[in-house]
């Protein structure tokens, strides 16, 4: 078996990764868009195996379906001499399929030296069947006191849309003893309103839910950052969202996954109440 970088658009790589792009949205992602460097691990007989990108700000994505395949034990000696080789590099987190994440773990920790600081294991689910929610277009009011609109957000709207998004990133997002860095928030929020299809609750003027895409595959999309504040849940704001961003992406010829972690349960149950189903495990890993 060997290892070699290659190009996104590598025949090869693309062959590979793409039957298994609802395992590897955010792979996939940056493949299209060209902004990480990527490797491809092949048998000895020029069979594409595996593949991991890896950004100049240490983040690995990968498609790894023989992770814990007849290769496996080849492919992990394979990543140890990769990751001694590039000991300098600087190893941000390893995100994807649980087994894919597991190994290119071993491999770092083995032969990097790097610790990792905290892990966080989710359920990945794909949206099979249309669910019963409310229509795209929401109703404009619910009472004479609640007046609710759902917009789609656009980078203007950063600055009334922040506070929503450090809630969010504060209860979601950061690990133990991980501190918020609001400069680091407004920066990579405002990069998501600009490239990822992003859509907000507003209740009376204040945005209090919130939902959209976090990586654009060529046939899929992911999900993410679907959130409401403490206050106002149980409402069915997130239900309206998630519905709402359901029918947009169908529109546009799209399927859809997700992650959620896996004590979530009041997150899973409204995954599964709009149509979402169990595919597998997702594993995020941070050095």
């Amino acid at each position: 078996m060997t290892l070699i970088s290659c190009a996104p658009d590598n025949a090869d790589l693309l062959s590979l990764v793409m039957p298994y792009e609802k395992l590897a949205v955010g792979f996939v992602s940056h493949l299209l868009r060209g902004d990480s460097h990527f490797f491809l691990l092949r048998s000895d007989d020029g069979q594409a195996c595996d593949a991991f990108s890896l950004s100049d700000g240490g983040q690995i994505f990968h498609c790894l379906p023989d992770a814990y395949g007849v290769w496996r034990q080849e492919a992990l000696e394979l990543l140890k001499d990769f990751f001694a080789s590039h000991r300098d590099h600087a190893y941000y987190n390893v995100i994807g399929e649980e087994k894919g994440s597991d190994l290119i773990k071993e491999a770092l920790v083995s032969a990097a030296g790097q610790k990792v600081q905290h892990e966080e294991h989710y359920e990945l689910l794909e949206k099979k069947t249309d669910s019963a929610g409310l229509p795209a277009t929401l109703r404009t009011m619910r009472d004479e006191y609640e007046k609710l609109a759902l917009v789609r957000c656009n980078p203007d709207m950063l600055d009334s849309l922040l506070p929503l998004q450090i809630a969010y990133e504060k209860e979601e997002v950061l690990w133990q003893n991980e501190s918020l860095d609001p400069h680091v928030t407004r920066l990579s929020f405002h990069h998501a309103l600009r490239n990822q299809q992003i859509f907000a609750l507003a209740k009376n003027g204040r945005f209090v839910a919130k939902g959209g895409t976090n990586a654009l595959g060529k046939k899929y999309v992911q999900l993410g950052g679907i959130y409401t504040l403490p206050s106002e849940r149980k409402k069915g704001y997130a239900t309206e969202i998630l519905n709402h961003i359901s029918a947009e992406m169908q529109a546009q010829g799209k399927k859809m996954v997700l992650f959620a972690k896996t004590k979530n349960e009041p997150a899973l149950r409204l995954y599964e109440k709009c149509g979402f189903c169990k595919i597998g495990r997702f594993e995020i890993a941070y050095f």
